[in-house]
């Protein structure tokens, strides 16, 4: 078993109701990666749908953070079945309280409809670039990096992480700690290991995954990071998803590279918004995304006056 497959395994308890066996929280995070419980979700969803159907959409709200110490229960209700679409709505539940739900419409594909998409954009092949734990041992080896960090990095670089991310950007550790200012950012993923052929089980993956640093873009359109030590610069005091959702588009696989474009047109009021998109490494716009989600962080200090 990948690690990916024990973070998507669920126990059947009755007709229509799963049980998590392995939850995953971040290091530093508040609650149960957000991923992991959409992931479940829909592999909870997917259960109780035929075969011959394909989720095509998934609309999700996060309403209380997991609790990784203790199972999540899942509850599929069957709003629809039809001919050409049917529809699923599964509330996630810990000690009674309902803390996450969505619903997820499923059709029987139509491969040879016409299509258009946005085309992919132009960036550095996958093979070219570092790997996520390959940048983190070089920061731990860098004596520019504080000593005060290296011990988050280790324990960040010994997580066992489900994916594989690659940054298209080349960053510098000046750029880690106070980034420069953008709207977007790109990144190649796939799972670790190899899976099997159902494609239902890939898009469970990509669903994972695709809470993957999307509202982390939000931040860098201001310059902040968590580890800002400039007083001038933001600095991000609080991240949580508010609601998500997916459309998925065409068939992929999750074990080979896929290429996340994250962008983020506003943010205000403590929330951002962020949109996604999921090619595939021939170029098809596989998966599209939205995701709204507080982001809270402390506004710079103002410069001293030099009059």
């Amino acid at each position: 078993h990948t690690i990916i497959e024990s973070l998507l395994d669920l126990e059947e308890i009755d007709k229509d109701l799963y049980r998590s066996k392995k939850l995953w929280r971040p290091l530093g995070a508040r609650g149960v990666f957000g991923g992991n419980v959409v992931g479940q979700a829909l592999v909870a969803a997917t259960n109780t749908v035929s075969s011959n159907f394909s989720v095509h959409s998934l609309h999700s709200y996060f309403l209380l953070p997991g609790d990784n110490g203790i199972p999540i229960m899942y509850q599929v209700e069957r709003v629809r079945d039809g001919k050409s679409y049917c529809t699923r709505t599964v509330t996630a539940r810990q000690r009674g309280k309902s803390i996450f739900v969505c619903t997820a419409s499923f059709q029987v594909p139509a491969p040879h409809a016409l299509s258009h998409q946005y085309p992919m954009p132009d960036v550095p092949h996958h093979s070219t670039l570092q790997s996520q734990e390959e940048l983190i041992q070089a920061m731990i080896d860098s004596p520019k990096v504080p000593e005060k960090y290296n011990e988050f990095l280790r324990m960040r670089l010994s997580e066992p992480l489900a994916l594989d991310f690659k940054d298209t950007r080349k960053r510098t550790l000046k750029e880690v700690f106070t980034p420069p200012k953008r709207t977007e950012q790109m990144f190649w993923m796939k799972c670790k290991g190899k899976l099997g052929d159902v494609l239902a089980f890939h898009q469970c993956v990509v669903a994972y995954g695709s809470d993957h640093n999307l509202l982390g873009t939000v931040p860098l359109a201001h310059g902040a990071s968590w580890y800002s030590r400039d007083p001038s610069t933001p600095r991000i005091t609080m991240m949580a998803s508010l609601d998500h959702s997916m459309w998925f588009h065409c068939p992929f696989r999750a074990d080979e590279w896929l290429l996340y474009v994250c962008e983020t047109p506003r943010s205000g009021c403590d929330r951002g918004l962020t949109f996604g998109r999921i090619y595939k490494e021939d170029g098809t716009l596989a998966v599209s995304v939205a995701q709204e989600g507080v982001v809270r962080m402390n506004a710079p200090e103002p410069a001293e006056s030099k009059l």
